[in-house]
């Protein structure tokens, strides 16, 4: 399998080196691409099709916040991104989510919190500040094959199909219903029947509170879905 591609948007050139040796160190097998500036960022994903995800700080210095998130999930809707910010608000957090984030590292961090949580978003699981669900920030996330599993396992045990589960994972990573209609060569109007069927089989109101749920149960043991306050 090739090595994961990531893009950093981080305008902190020694922020930027640092994940570089902590990814490294932690094992990781991906390859880190540079960019200082919104803007850098998105030349890099028109001319390098093959990143895989993004790391994007919210504190750029050409476009900051949740403007930043938007125009990046506009332009390049199918690459998953993964949030850092040196706030963890939940308000901030929640919005990020709801604007397309799959995943949410708070900048004061521990290195060894950051491997464990791009492993854990690069295994297919959601990474939100533990602290959200009033667990402890030292929680450790679980292991690749077992989040895969686990995931999987409660999913049909709550009724869904394989294609829904399909459908949930691309709807966890920011896709619209057009672009993962796109992708899975089905109607619009199907894949709005298979995220009703996830959301009502989560419990959830809306794509915010799903994201939500599916990074309690990983955070907090036992977790099972139920009505969210997201």
């Amino acid at each position: 399998m090739s090595r994961r591609q990531v893009l950093m948007i981080d305008d902190h050139a020694m922020v930027r080196e640092g994940t570089r040796m902590l990814l490294a160190q932690g094992g990781l097998d991906c390859e880190l691409v540079e960019a200082g500036t919104l803007r850098e960022g998105l030349a890099v994903l028109e001319g390098r099709p093959d990143i895989d995800w993004v790391m994007l700080d919210l504190g750029l210095p050409d476009v900051a916040g949740i403007a930043a998130l938007d125009r990046l999930r506009h332009e390049h809707e199918d690459v998953p991104v993964v949030v850092l910010s040196a706030s963890e608000e939940r308000a901030l957090v929640l919005e990020c989510i709801n604007h397309g984030a799959m995943g949410f590292i708070g900048k004061s961090a521990t290195g060894d919190t950051l491997v464990q949580a791009l492993r854990l978003v690069f295994a297919g699981g959601i990474h939100l500040p533990p602290a959200l669900f009033g667990a402890p920030a030292t929680a450790p996330p679980p292991l690749e094959d077992a989040v895969l599993a686990a995931k999987q396992e409660e999913l049909l045990r709550l009724g869904l199909t394989p294609r829904q589960i399909e459908v949930l994972d691309l709807v966890v990573q920011g896709l619209s219903n057009k672009a993962i209609a796109d992708r899975l060569a089905l109607s619009e109007a199907t894949i709005k029947s298979h995220v009703a069927a996830s959301l009502k089989a989560l419990n959830v109101r809306n794509r915010t509170q799903a994201v939500f749920v599916l990074a309690k149960w990983q955070h907090v043991p036992g977790a099972r879905p139920g009505p969210s306050d997201a």
